[in-house]
Formats: structure tokens, C-alpha cells, sequence
């Protein structure tokens, strides 16, 4: 089985989130591995001194132990155009290392910046982030997640955004889908819906 990732975002020295990051840890390794134990992530990750300035990805890798961690400097996309893509048999409930059917799906994008993944006739995730859809007044995030991210649990619980299954043909009752994932807000990527290629 493949290792496992959480990829924390770190802005000047201070993961954020940290504690959606340690329940889905931990909710993994009991899962899939049994483990009663609860790891807390803040107590094996040593920031280099470099890692105190800027925005930067710390990326665990785990399976029933955390066995390393890495550090990159974030650099955001630039997302202005989503093509919806059909796979009705993914999986991807838990954050594995290996992508590889996630990375097949995003070779279809043609010229679109990114991929909007439809499963069983229902919005699921992009390729790197859950989303959420505005329909004037409120934001909306689809109610099955390929994988239930920690800034979407995050602004659920905080009511900032609510969940509802949404279909191929709900998308149309809404103006913008806003990509949300451990390093983007809402309203930080912004797609028209015109700008969903179907």
C-alpha cells in the first residue's frame, strides 16, 4: 500500500490548520492500520531556519509512523479555466502518495488550467483541491469530496460554507467555483462558471 501525505501549509514559521491536519492523520492510520495511538504532527516537524519567511509546503509521509518530511517553497497556480472531467470508478478518500489516476484524468484538461472530477453524476474535487460554488449569496462545496480536505472541514465547521450534492446539471444555477485547499482560501482562485469547459 502506498504511503500516505499530508502536505501542511506553513506562512512564516506557523503551520495553519494543524489540527485538521492531525485528525485526518490520525483517522487514516486508524482506518487502513489499526492504530489506537494519536500522533501529533507538530512534535516531529523541525522547520529548517529558511522555512520562517515565505509560504512553505510540509509534506509528511506516513503510513502507521511518520517516516519523513520535506520542505518546498509554495508557488501558487494561476487557475482561470477548469475542464470537467468523468470517472466513475477513482478513489482518492485518503491522501495517498500516488496520484497517478489523478495525474491520468488532469492529461485530459486539454487547454483548460485545471480539471473539475464528476463521479456517479455528482461534483467531487479538482485535481489538487476541493471546491466550493457561489450562487450570489452563499458558498456551496459539493457533499462527496474525492478527498474531505482540512481548510473544507475547516470552513464548514466555521460556517463560512455549506454542503450539498451538486449534479452536472446544477453547476448552471451558480456564477463562480472557488478551488480550496490546504494553501487556498476561499475566494483566493476564482473560476467563472462560465469558464468550466463541459
Amino acid at each position: 500500500m502506498s504511503l500516505l501525505i499530508e502536505s501542511l501549509c506553513c506562512v512564516d514559521g506557523i503551520i495553519q490548520n494543524i489540527k485538521y491536519h492531525n485528525e485526518r492523520m490520525n483517522k487514516s492510520r486508524y482506518d487502513l492500520f489499526g492504530c489506537n495511538d494519536t500522533l501529533c504532527i507538530e512534535n516531529f516537524v523541525s522547520l529548517p531556519d529558511y522555512a520562517y519567511t515565505g509560504i512553505w509546503k510540509v509534506r509528511v509521509h506516513y503510513d502507521s509512523a511518520i517516516h519523513h518530511i520535506e520542505y518546498e517553497l509554495y508557488k501558487k497556480k494561476s487557475i482561470k479555466t477548469l475542464k470537467i472531467v468523468i470517472d466513475d470508478s477513482i478513489d482518492y478518500s485518503y491522501k495517498y502518495s500516488d496520484r497517478s489516476r489523478i495525474a491520468y484524468l488532469f492529461e485530459k484538461r486539454g487547454n483548460a488550467d485545471d480539471i473539475l472530477i464528476l463521479k456517479n453524476g455528482l461534483v467531487t474535487d479538482s485535481s489538487t483541491a476541493n471546491v466550493a460554488f457561489y450562487n450570489g449569496k452563499q458558498w456551496v462545496t459539493p457533499a462527496t469530496p474525492l478527498l474531505p480536505g482540512t481548510k473544507r472541514a475547516c470552513l464548514i465547521d466555521e460556517g463560512l460554507i455549506s454542503q450539498r450534492y451538486i449534479r452536472l446539471n446544477d453547476i448552471g444555477m451558480f456564477t463562480h467555483v472557488s478551488l480550496i485547499n490546504a494553501f487556498l482560501d476561499i475566494g483566493d482562485i476564482v473560476v467563472p462558471i462560465t469558464s468550466i469547459e463541459m
